[in-house]
């Protein structure tokens, strides 16, 4: 083995060990319980496998809107602006709308809502930055976030939803100070997976970097722990990837 080989190797070896730690962090995530007086659903898909219109081909009861969140559970964060991120099924595009609602006691409240005439769906791995043109979010506080398919704007019924929650929390300073001292996605995204900061690792695997061969490594572990069988996980991994310019 020649030494450009040997290094190939090690550096495959490396990060086939960052990957494991983030996926038995992901794994160990615990779910956050719902209000009890909370009747929403927040399975983070939609429902069925029917689509938008009568010509869309179901691919085998797969979703027609699958939120990227651990097996539609909810989810934590340090940054009071996270990343959001969705697959959408199928080709024919479709006015797409987001909203985000705050917890107030025993309900959500609508914080924002994005209608765009731009805004509209794409076949793979949709990704937005809260930057664009939603608010900060606050620490201590629950959200709900949710993605809607406008298949008829005249009749909202015939129209496509999923759903999550994500909590902000605080940072521990202990996982402040070894964040502080890495300067690698891959370490940083392995501290937020230990910490169980689900929404901490997606910023991080769906950020463009240049490293983009480690972290597609990385988004390929974050899929699997979304997929809930081998048809999910197939069309997720081979999903084009889709920032939201707005």
């Amino acid at each position: 083995m020649n030494h450009l080989a040997s290094a190939l190797l090690k550096q495959q070896q490396i990060v086939t060990k960052l990957l494991a730690g983030i996926v038995a962090g992901l794994c160990f995530m615990p779910a956050i319980a719902l209000a009890d007086d909370d009747k929403a659903p927040s399975s983070g898909r939609s429902s069925g496998g029917r689509g938008c219109g009568s010509n869309t081909r179901p691919a085998a009861n797969v979703p027609a809107l699958i939120l990227i969140t651990p097996n539609g559970q909810s989810g934590k964060t340090v940054s009071p602006r996270p990343t959001f991120a969705w697959f959408v099924r199928d080709a024919a595009p479709v006015p797409l709308e987001f909203r985000l609602y705050e917890q107030d006691g025993d309900r959500f409240v609508l914080v924002q809502a994005i209608k765009d005439e731009r805004l509209r769906s794409a076949p793979g791995i949709m990704v937005l930055s809260a930057n664009d043109g939603l608010p900060e979010l606050t620490v201590g506080k629950r959200y709900r976030w949710q993605v809607e398919l406008v298949c008829n704007p005249s009749r909202p019924s015939s129209n496509l939803f999923a759903e999550a929650t994500i909590e902000v929390v605080p940072l521990q300073a202990g996982l402040k100070t070894q964040l502080a001292r890495s300067r690698d996605h891959l370490d940083r995204a392995k501290l937020y997976a230990q910490a169980n900061l689900w929404y901490d690792v997606l910023k991080t695997a769906f950020t463009p970097v240049r490293s983009t061969t480690r972290l597609r490594a990385l988004r390929l572990s974050v899929l699997d722990q979304v997929a809930l069988d081998p048809t999910e996980r197939q069309l997720l991994k081979a999903s084009s990837i889709h920032p939201i310019q707005r």
